[in-house]
């Protein structure tokens, strides 16, 4: 039976990791750049290279040992290596506490815990460095909770973990509280009663300590995870707090993580007698850091998932067995739920989403030419396929950038036609790349804007990216010839700066087809078929009113 439940779990995860990169237009791009300027150099930047508007400022980057594995391996598989590797990262990662956690609790009592926790892994599924830090993080658990049974030399892996780690990704300031937790725990269960034993516990602690030093910024660069938030000039999503991104976007994840903090903390005070000091240091600290950014979430899986199978164990063992069988229902009805959910959230198996590319290559194709203003969502895409021959005007780092600059001129300068006007006077810009699927307020409003200033020419145009120039001799590339709802959707509300006559109303149409009573489409056709006084404008007008109103 714990054979299978491991296996079921594991296939779960499999399928939520396994599924085509999306990354690759995020950061997956700037970390491959980065990772071949490194090997060809032999050195790790410590400015700004990427970028025209800032390209002396500095950057501490705590994850160019990932940048150079993720280059390596990519010259030899491409992206599926890319893949695989990210999600035999997660197994293992995720393995590691399963088997630990299947040898101290009942089988049920953890498969019910993986199945709510599982779906939180799934807010981070992408390829990022943050992998590595997973994988880390389950060492340092299970390595921990073994010492803590009866002494291991294990402990003494932990500088090592710790030394990979800090070369890896920021996250690694974890490793050492986690081990400042089992000392702790260590100390109270003894009443700071000093044994070898805490001395070998507490050389490892001081020595995984110093591992974070012996990085390419030394002391710097071992303190930068508690300054790097002081010159962070742009709220992006995987930073913000649950209960802001709640009252955003109602996200399913959230709930998840709701019933299983609350669930754990009722666990562990029910079975308080059981629990050790640890487990609550554990929870608490890994609770408060997944409140505080959803980015946090995977952590609070690893970290928190043997205290909370623990606790239940102790409740489930007393309840009567037809409960346990109804239990046992509800668990595989689950999992067949979250394993259907998954597939239809990611889709599955090898391959890289299309993203800005084909936009990029109109821009080669083209030969046009920089500076290019480009929007905080695909600069790290453009550094990955135009660096050095073009330079950005930002990616995804605010932390690579001063704060005064995002919020006194990259985000004014969209809201303001004026502002916008100065930058270029200033910049010279001959291009604008732009994610049109950027959501946020300054976007959507730069995008109206620019869409009806005859200064600027849109010359492409697909169900991700929006080109424009100032010359007016290129014939204008519009893609439509999509099958999918979200690409269509996409390109249905991009529509909604600027007119774009059949185009527009061939995409409202494949909606239909897909959605017949998908409101956005049904509004805005029967608007423009009642603009060319089309006949069969009344039709969609009536199916609006009956579906949605």
């Amino acid at each position: 039976m714990k054979l299978l439940m491991g296996i079921l779990l594991l296939f779960l995860i499999f399928i939520g990791f396994f599924h085509p990169i999306s990354s690759i237009t995020q950061d997956l791009g700037r970390h491959l750049t980065t990772g071949e300027i490194i090997l060809n150099t032999y050195s790790v930047p410590k400015t700004n290279l990427f970028s025209y508007t800032y390209p002396n400022f500095p950057f501490i980057n705590h994850h160019w040992l990932s940048e150079v594995l993720y280059k390596i391996l990519f010259q030899v598989t491409g992206f599926y290596g890319l893949l695989i590797l990210n999600t035999i990262l997660i197994l293992l990662s995720f393995g590691l506490i399963l088997w630990y956690a299947l040898k101290k609790t009942n089988p049920l009592s953890l498969f019910f815990c993986s199945l709510l926790y599982i779906p939180i892994l799934f807010e981070r599924t992408d390829v990022r460095p943050e992998s590595f830090s997973f994988l880390f993080l389950s060492l340092f658990i299970v390595i921990l909770y073994k010492n803590r049974e009866k002494f291991t030399r294990l402990i003494f892996l932990l500088p090592f973990i710790e030394l990979l780690w800090v070369n890896t990704h920021i996250y690694f300031p974890v490793g050492i509280v986690i081990a400042l937790f089992f000392a702790l725990d260590y100390l109270l269960l003894r009443k700071f009663k000093v044994s070898k034993q805490t001395l070998m516990l507490g050389s490892a602690l001081i020595l995984t300590a110093l591992a974070t030093l012996i990085n390419p910024n030394g002391l710097k660069g071992a303190l930068y995870p508690f300054e790097v938030l002081q010159n962070y000039g742009y709220s992006i999503q995987e930073n913000q707090n649950i209960f802001f991104l709640w009252n955003y976007s109602h996200n399913p994840t959230i709930i998840f993580f709701g019933i299983s903090f609350i669930l754990l903390f009722l666990f562990l005070v029910i079975s308080r007698k059981k629990t050790r000091p640890v487990d609550w240091l554990l929870s608490i600290f890994f609770s408060i850091l997944a409140i505080t950014a959803i980015r946090n979430f995977p952590l609070f899986v690893f970290a928190a998932l043997i205290p909370f199978a623990k606790s239940f164990s102790n409740i489930e063992l007393s309840l009567p067995k037809y409960i346990k069988t109804v239990f046992v229902v509800f668990l595989l009805g689950l999992s067949v739920f979250e394993a259907q959910q998954i597939y239809a959230k990611k889709g599955f198996g090898l391959g890289a989403t299309t993203g800005a590319k084909e936009g990029v290559d109109f821009f080669l194709k083209n030969n046009l030419k920089g500076p290019i203003f480009n929007n905080f969502d695909i600069g790290s895409y453009l550094i990955y396929r135009l660096y050095p021959k073009e330079k950005v005007f930002i990616d995804g780092r605010p932390e690579a950038y001063p704060a005064s600059f995002l919020q006194n001129k990259y985000v004014p300068m969209q809201l303001d036609e004026n502002k916008f006007a100065l930058a270029d006077s200033q910049y010279n810009f001959k291009t604008i790349f732009f994610s049109h699927t950027d959501q946020t307020p300054w976007a959507e409003t730069f995008l109206k804007q620019i869409s009806q200033n005859n200064k600027w020419n849109m010359v492409y145009l697909d169900d991700f990216t929006v080109i424009w120039t100032k010359n007016k001799n290129i014939k204008p590339t519009i893609k439509t010839d999509y099958s999918s709802m979200k690409s269509l959707v996409q390109l249905a509300h991009f529509f909604q700066n600027k007119d774009f006559g059949d185009e527009e109303i061939k995409v409202y149409q494949k909606i239909l087809v897909i959605n017949p009573t998908y409101c956005p489409a049904l509004y805005n056709l029967a608007l423009k078929l009642q603009e060319i006084q089309d006949p069969s404008f009344p039709i969609f007008a009536d199916k609006f009113q009956k579906n949605c109103q």
